[in-house]
């Protein structure tokens, strides 16, 4: 049932958000959902942290859920949490093998190095394109300082 990330296509969405002044781990979990931009102000109900968090502890066990259990464990209808679920796999943060969806990773840390090294990977190609672009051009790229 894996599935590899890196062969799919989505949207890597990364805010500045300020961290709170608390320490407390609820407020920063949710921190870290609002910077990874799939916690809106319009998600009153903090729906998409909620599946994220039954998903992170899901995943920890090595367990994939169908949209059907994610939505009995949180209380939503089914349609809702797909409706979220929909949009962690545009932003790369959930993966979907047939009826059952799973974060890309086991846990939260590693899900974010994983985004962090997308966004390397695609910055590598993009900068090894611009300078093909350049050298066709006969432009000369300025040097760092």
């Amino acid at each position: 049932m894996d599935v590899d990330p890196s062969r799919v296509s989505f949207k890597i969405v990364v805010k500045k958000v300020e961290r709170p002044f608390s320490h407390d781990p609820l407020d920063e979990f949710e921190w870290l959902c609002q910077t990874l931009g799939f916690l809106e102000p319009i998600d009153k109900d903090k729906t998409a942290a909620s599946i994220f968090k039954v998903m992170l502890a899901a995943s920890d066990k090595g367990q994939a859920l169908t949209s059907t259990a994610i939505a009995d464990r949180i209380g939503m209808s089914r349609t809702a949490v797909i409706n979220h679920l929909n949009n962690l796999m545009r932003s790369g943060i959930v993966v979907r093998a047939g009826k059952y969806y799973m974060l890309r990773s086991r846990s939260m840390l590693r899900t974010i190095e994983e985004i962090q090294e997308d966004v390397e990977r695609i910055f590598q190609k993009m900068k090894k394109t611009a300078l093909e672009i350049d050298q066709e051009l006969g432009v000369i790229p300025e040097p760092k300082e």
